[in-house]
């Protein structure tokens, strides 16, 4: 048995002929058996299927036909610290794999299955064997037989893998009786799983036969002595019980408020010195230690217990006498124990439901864990091998990481040459006396979040909220020594990096996932604190057209004016070109040069040089899976995760070429030009004129566009027109028949046809993930049923739904159909009962009252708008829907009445 001190790694290989319809058997098996490691084979699952049982991480390798056939599996309990490897999926063989670390050193754990009826060579059993490393255990079911793991025969099978052990000098553990019990009584039992090791120690000679689980092998469990890791939990410096008071008395007494503040040097050993003592002062103030993991299982109910005895019985006297009524007894018996665990199981969530509560946050908690598929970072393939340690991953994403945040190549030499000289040109000095208060900074603490993830210092926002006065002063002091010498200190401009990966992607591709920065606290306060004084300077540079990372702008409203104008074309008997330009790491790629050779002319010459310090010897180091990256440097980039970052990326592109004739509308990176004329040749013209001055732009700035990622579609009513291709970069831009644009699907004719079917995807989806908690077997009650709906479902839908307007009643129904399901599951309503009155006795409006409440609240934003861009819309709206040419909906026909 593994006990708490992690001194034995119990092992178990079983065949389960299907595993889909055994999940509470195997369940209740590894709980009571304390099983570290399952090798499962025969599982028949396929991509569709997945299999996941709760404290363990499941890898496969299933048959690459796609078909309920074959397979393995590995489970390896949460808790321990292990890398899932790359499978081998054949249809000779299906290999899953995983490696954890065990005495020190790295110990690869695979379970094999090979189907009968596929013959095996030397080369396929060699390059398995290969393939599992230096070190490794490899069970599961090899369908070979030989005397020498204890077969009464020998195959043909057995002979070529009794070959490939004999030459590799490997050791067999099998069990000393039988492991398969054939269906067919003129079929002989026999040893047909078992393990095969190399280079391990510490091992008993024989495994053990469990005579347990149902299916016609019995599991079989080795063990091997030594020490597991244990997977390192998240860093963190509040460990519960925390005592707050004794954190700010240790404060207060090792505060050094004599440290002297004239120099870079300075402030770089001020705030490592502000670091350490937080550090120390959480460490004395939490429990130590690892939280234990508990090893003890729950005492079984009597009645399970005696009917787990009879199934036991039952197998025994099928298997003795091989009679048919006997095995119909054990059928039943295993029916009955399946039926009991599934029961128990049902009354165990039920409980769990009941104990749910949006007050104390565990409502919140579970249907984040129905709703977030957390997966961990798989081997990656890069350079041409395979990466399978957190620390090659680390390497491999830091390489990567690297070379994107590097900017693109010069292509404009005597441009590059004028930014460097301007750069380096004295500044006009000017005095400062804007400095900080302790209560500033402490409004400013208390106003940021307190669920953002830490910096490599492990500081987090109720550390800094708790300071006490004399380490708030000093805080303060260090801010304004950067203000007056114009330094940000080397500490606080350091990322950590941690990687999820991108939705739809491909697990082996690095540049599969999103690189997520995490910053130390203290540089983001004091971002904060400063940034209302550079936006009082560089928020008149923002053009109107630009709606990202601005306040009271939105992408609903960007979208209002996108719409229109191609609503407008339809109405004039218009060809609107549309063109969505994609951007190539637009954020990762700023020019640092360039970005201060924007800023220098409208910036006090303190913020200037605070900015090129702040942007200056920037660092990151990547994050996997416990493992750090060497720390590599930042070249380009505006820093990601920070207050300033978006800021500076609007400055960065606020100089954008527009074209008289057609519409800019941008949100942050994202770029759409709209292109009306009654002549579709000429809309083309007018779109290739602007993207030719987007590419000189670009050059010019050393970003880069990706003209296969971007989007061209013509929208218009008319059937006969002409086009002419958009090139970009020499390359044509692909024409769709519908693009996305903001999170919208823009369909040619304006139908939002498109758009509603992927929104009805992603609502089923969220009715599917959430069914646990809304169906008619959940005991929450009703009014807990409906906040969920309102808060995780309609807002899929509900988002830019003001611009439904335009789409036609039919397609509104469709929603409106997919939210009389999700309100008829809640209230269990039987057939008779209207919708209507499920949606009065809720208090829910329809959806088509939603979108015409939405676009109100949207039409009242517009008139005292400070974008005047977006205020003109107000006098532009068509008049009633009589009065135009068009009879097709229109989304201000939902506007109220003036």
């Amino acid at each position: 048995m593994n006990h708490p001190n992690n001194t034995y790694l119990t092992i178990v290989t079983w065949n389960s002929r299907s595993l889909y319809h055994k999940y509470h058997e195997l369940d209740l098996f590894l709980r009571t058996n304390h099983v570290d490691v399952v090798l499962l084979t025969e599982t028949k699952l396929t991509e569709n299927r997945p299999f996941r049982i709760s404290g363990y991480r499941t890898y496969t390798a299933n048959h690459p036909s796609g078909n309920c056939r074959g397979g393995s599996a590995v489970l390896v309990r949460s808790s321990i610290d292990h890398d899932v490897l790359s499978p081998t999926c054949t249809e000779q063989i299906q290999l899953a794999k995983t490696q954890i670390r065990f005495n020190g050193t790295v110990l690869q754990i695979g379970s094999f299955y090979s189907a009968g009826e596929y013959s095996l060579t030397q080369e396929i059993i060699n390059d398995a064997l290969t393939s599992m490393g230096p070190k490794f255990i490899l069970g599961g079911d090899f369908n070979s037989k030989h005397q020498r793991w204890g077969s009464s025969l020998i195959n043909p099978r057995g002979t070529l893998l009794h070959n490939a052990i004999t030459q590799r000098n490997l050791t067999v553990i099998h069990p000393l009786e039988p492991t398969h019990y054939p269906d067919n009584p003129h079929h002989m039992p026999d040893v047909l799983d078992f393990f095969i090791a190399k280079s391990i120690a510490g091992f008993q000679p024989y495994a053990n036969v469990i005579h347990d689980l149902s299916s016609d092998h019995y599991p079989v469990m080795m063990q091997v002595s030594g020490n597991v890791a244990l997977t390192p939990e998240a860093p963190t410096l509040i460990k519960h019980p925390f005592d707050w008071r004794k954190y700010k008395q240790v404060l207060e007494r090792i505060t050094n408020m004599q440290l002297p503040l004239r120099t870079p040097n300075d402030i770089n050993k001020a705030a490592t010195h502000l670091t350490q003592i937080i550090q120390f002062a959480a460490t004395e103030s939490s429990s130590s230690g690892r939280r234990s993991h508990p090893t003890n299982v729950p005492r079984l109910p009597d009645h399970i217990l005696q009917l787990l005895q009879s199934k036991k019985s039952a197998r025994a006297l099928y298997e003795r006498t091989r009679y048919r009524i006997h095995k119909t007894s054990y059928n039943r018996a295993s029916r009955e124990l399946k039926n009991a665990l599934a029961t128990l199981k049902k009354e165990q969530k039920h409980q769990e439901l009941l104990s749910l509560n949006e007050q104390d946050g565990s409502l919140w908690r579970k249907t984040k864990i129905l709703t977030k598929n957390q997966e961990s970072i798989s081997p990656l393939f890069s350079n041409n091998r395979w990466h399978s340690t957190p620390q090659e991953k680390a390497d491999v994403f830091s390489e990567q990481l690297f070379d994107q945040f590097s900017p693109n190549p010069v292509t404009n030499m005597e441009f590059n040459q004028e930014v460097l000289e301007s750069i380096q040109s004295p500044l006009n000095l000017s005095t400062f006396s804007e400095y900080f208060t302790p209560a500033q900074v402490k409004n400013s603490i208390r106003r940021s979040s307190t669920k953002k993830a830490p910096g490599n210092d492990l500081i987090t926002q109720p550390l800094l909220v708790n300071l006490p006065r004399k380490t708030l002063v000093l805080l303060t002091s260090i801010y304004n020594a950067m203000l007056r010498i114009t330094y940000f200190p080397t500490a606080w401009k350091r990322a950590t990096v941690i990687l999820i990966k991108k939705p739809n992607k491909p697990a082996k591709d690095p540049k599969s996932y999103r690189p997520i920065s995490l910053l130390p606290l203290f540089g983001k306060i004091f971002e904060r604190l400063l940034l209302p004084k550079l936006l009082g300077y560089l928020d008149r540079l923002i053009p109107d057209f630009q709606f990202g990372f601005r306040s009271g702008h939105s992408c609903p409203q960007q979208l209002h004016r996108v719409i229109d104008e191609i609503l407008q074309a339809f109405e004039n008997k218009e060809v609107c070109s549309g063109l969505f330009i994609d951007t190539e790491l637009a954020f990762d790629r700023v020019w640092h040069e360039g970005l201060m050779y924007k800023l220098k002319d409208s910036l006090p010459d303190t913020y200037y040089r605070l900015l090129l310090s702040y942007l200056t010897d920037r660092s990151f180091v990547v994050r996997c899976c416990g493992a750090l990256s060497e720390p590599r440097k930042i070249r380009a980039s505006v820093p990601q995760g920070s207050v300033f970052g978006p800021v500076l990326y609007l400055i960065y592109v606020s100089d954008l070429p527009t074209h008289a004739s057609n519409t800019l509308a941008m949100y942050a990176d994202d770029i759409a030009i709209i292109s009306r004329h009654r002549d579709g040749r000429t809309s083309s013209l007018c779109l290739q004129q602007h993207a030719a001055s987007l590419e000189d732009w670009n050059d010019k700035w050393r970003l880069r566009v990706n003209p296969l990622k971007s989007v061209r579609t013509t929208f218009t009513y008319r059937r006969k027109y002409e086009n002419d291709p958009v090139l970009l970069h020499g390359c044509r831009i692909p024409e769709n028949e519908a693009t996305k644009y903001l999170g919208v699907t823009l369909d040619k004719r304006m139908t939002f046809g498109p758009h509603i079917t992927e929104l009805i995807k992603r609502l089923r989806n969220r009715i599917r993930e959430l069914k646990p908690l809304l169906s008619k077997q959940s005991p929450l009650n009703l009014a807990t049923k409906r906040l969920l709906y309102l808060s995780l479902i309609r807002p899929i839908w509900q988002y830019a739904s003001g611009l439904f307007g335009a789409a036609s009643d039919s397609q509104i129904k469709r929603l409106q159909t997919q939210q009389n399901r999700v309100l008829r599951m809640i209230t269990d309503a039987p057939w008779f009962v209207r919708n209507s009155v499920i949606h009065r006795d809720l208090e829910i409006d329809e959806v088509k009252t939603v979108v015409r409440a939405t676009y109100e609240r949207l039409y009242s934003s517009m008139a005292h708008h400070p974008n005047t861009i977006f205020a003109q819309f107000a006098e532009r709206l068509p008049p009633p829907r009589p009065a135009r040419r068009l009879k097709r909906k229109h989304y201000a026909d939902n506007r109220p009445e003036q």
